[in-house]
């Protein structure tokens, strides 16, 4: 390389993004004008066909008034959009010392012209990275933003030409960072009980086999994925009578109609933690192979008598410590819908044409599931008073029957049927239709659709030769052809289905039985901390309501209750029990994020709240132990 400048930009690049600075060495095409000019005070400007980047009158101040009143803190993220000469970079850099600079420039041309006449400095910090395209911008969200984090986006006057493409970019990552709260509130909420359900499923997980040994069983065959949405009632008969043309990976939701329509899945996939029984309730499953996570809810696991294959995610709840106990290596990954371990699975075993049908991801017609499913009560209609779309149940006894099995209470189930519907409806969007047409949809959705372009483009890069169908009659879904089953299905030719009844669990018994017992231990000395830490607080609350001041007992108790907490802290350092024990201090972050024992009144509004949270856990572990000492008899057995 003979060009220094050029040189030492790039070293400054690879520190972070060895593919970035490979693509700006290796650009050569020239399409557009870019040449120097000088302002009238002699700094130079950028022109871009003919166009000056920076203030024809001063670059410097009009930079420096642009950062003049950017924030700084350790959780803020500020976006550059445009990288010009680099001389907002420079400002902006030196005003943004804690936070994280993101500089947006999608013109590698650009980048390498003034990488090549001028040193950026700021690409040298460690807290400023440059990028190319909102799929990188939108991994650094991922990377340093928090539900905390202020997002903000600055850029030239120059680039107000560019103004859809700005907002799309701080929508963007506005989005990933809705993404990210809305993922950390859920793994908040659902990780205890993924944790109780571990447990629970202890044996079955180590006793029976996972889905990597099933690697490239059906090569060059296929796969139909059955999801819940309206497409599916479509389809219903082709599938029927065509059962023997690929291998069915059936979603819990769908074993109803299914079994209606004698439809016999050779695979179910099913990885909700709540209790889903009622969706297995009168279905045979004797001649399906279930494929669960760790978590799935133990009533389900307990209803198949045969092999049940384990699909073990690396990026979910207490997963990594199941993979740690088998010895297993995977690079296995989770989305957080049913869809993709379905699919996950299909490629993993090897087929060379993967179909989804009803996986339809929008409201099409109203519909927002199939006829005859677990859900089918509910539809989406435009309300003409408020212009918008809105979810309803069309029968509510039997959305009751769906969502809340177990609650006795009419007045209740409808409370929470309500408060359901609710919730559905603060999340209704449009998305891309395969018409081209918006339809009505869901947030959720609408970020399953961008997880399965992902998939697709993930999936295509590991195997070029893979053909990915989409059947289904909703959302738009890049990646995949939309064709429909019925112009497919003469193409197909039988396939025979293999008997998986003899795959058996590969682990170290030995070893199995040494990490339980480690998390034994781990599990009762935290529930003794629990029980201390409710005692001591008794005694607190009861000094304080008898004497309404801090009498020298409750310092003490303050004293001791801080002294538990401690031991509690330390005690989530260690590897096995630190998962549960962080989720429970991270759900009540609110209480140890700051002292609430400034006062007398603060400290007896506070501590029967806090007692009661964790007498509830102190149970919680009790029966987290027994759950695990029995899986512990089982395996031993």
């Amino acid at each position: 390389m003979e060009n220094k400048v050029l040189e030492q930009n790039i070293e400054q690049i690879k520190q972070y993004n060895l593919n970035l600075a490979n693509d700006i060495l290796m650009f050569e095409n020239q399409k557009s004008n870019l040449q120097l000019a000088q302002n009238e005070n002699g700094e130079y400007n950028l022109l871009l066909n003919e166009i000056p980047l920076h203030s024809t009158l001063s670059a410097i101040d009009e930079a420096n008034n642009i950062t003049k009143d950017f924030e700084d803190t350790n959780n803020s993220i500020k976006i550059i959009y445009g990288l010009g000469l680099g001389y907002l970079v420079d400002s902006a850099t030196n005003k943004i010392k804690n936070g994280k600079l993101l500089i947006y420039e999608p013109n590698l041309e650009l980048i390498k012209y003034v990488f090549s006449i001028a040193q950026i400095d700021a690409f040298s910090k460690n807290n400023v990275f440059l990028c190319t395209n909102k799929k990188k911008l939108n991994e650094y969200i991922t990377k340093f933003a928090n539900e905390n984090t202020k997002l903000s986006i600055s850029f030239l006057n120059s680039y107000k030409k560019d103004i859809e493409d700005i907002k799309d970019v701080l929508y963007q990552a506005q989005r990933t960072q809705g993404e990210l709260i809305g993922n950390k509130n859920t793994f908040l909420k659902s990780a205890p009980n993924c944790f109780f359900q571990t447990l629970c499923n202890a044996s079955e997980i180590f006793k029976n086999p996972n889905i990597s040994q099933l690697e490239n069983i059906y090569k060059g065959k296929t796969a139909i994925i059955l999801c819940a949405g309206p497409s599916l009632k479509e389809n219903i008969e082709i599938i029927k009578q065509n059962q023997d043309k690929f291998v069915i990976f059936a979603l819990n939701p769908t074993l109803k109609i299914l079994q209606k329509e004698g439809i016999e899945p050779d695979f179910i996939v099913a990885i909700e933690n709540k209790n889903i029984i009622s969706q297995f309730e009168n279905v045979n499953i004797n001649n399906s192979y279930l494929i669960v996570e760790p978590f799935t809810n133990h009533r389900i696991l307990k209803l198949k008598k045969g092999n049940l294959f384990s699909y073990i995610s690396i990026d979910n709840f207490f997963n990594y410590w199941v993979l740690d106990t088998l010895k297993l290596k995977t690079n296995l990954k989770s989305y957080g819908t049913v869809s993709y371990t379905a699919f996950s699975s299909a490629f993993l075993m090897g087929f060379d044409k993967i179909i989804m049908v009803g996986q339809d991801l929008a409201f099409k017609d109203g519909s927002c599931y199939c006829d005859g499913c677990y859900w089918d009560s509910l539809e989406c209609i435009f309300d003409e008073k408020t212009n918008e779309y809105k979810i309803v149940a069309s029968d509510i006894e039997k959305l009751i029957k769906s969502y809340c099995p177990k609650t006795q209470d009419k007045e209740e189930a409808i409370k929470k049927v309500n408060e359901y519907l609710n919730e559905l409806n603060k999340n209704i969007c449009t998305v891309k239709g395969q018409n081209g047409k918006l339809l009505p949809s869901k947030n959720d959705y609408a970020i399953f659709i961008k997880c399965f372009e992902e998939i697709a483009y993930d999936f295509k890069t590991k195997k070029p030769e893979i053909k990915l169908i989409n059947s289904s009659l909703g959302a738009q879904i890049n990646g995949f052809e939309n064709i429909s089953l019925e112009d497919i299905i003469n193409s197909l030719e039988p396939i025979e289905k293999l008997n998986l009844d003899n795959y058996e669990v590969k682990s170290d018994k030995e070893y199995v039985i040494s990490k339980i017992d480690k998390l034994l231990n781990q599990l009762k000395n935290y529930q003794m901390l629990l029980n201390d830490f409710v005692i001591v607080n008794e005694k607190l609350l009861k000094e304080l309501t008898n004497k309404n001041i801090f009498t020298q007992n409750a310092t003490k108790c303050i004293q001791k209750h801080k002294e538990i907490l401690s031991k509690i802290i330390q005690l989530s350092k260690q590897n096995d029990i630190n998962f549960i024990i962080n989720v429970h201090l991270n759900i009540n972050e609110k209480y140890f994020g700051h002292n609430y024992f400034e006062n007398e009144k603060i400290t007896k509004e506070i501590l029967p709240e806090i007692n009661k949270i964790f007498e509830n856990y102190n149970i919680i572990m009790q029966k987290n132990i027994k759950n695990l000492s029995d899986s512990k008899s089982l395996i031993l057995e």
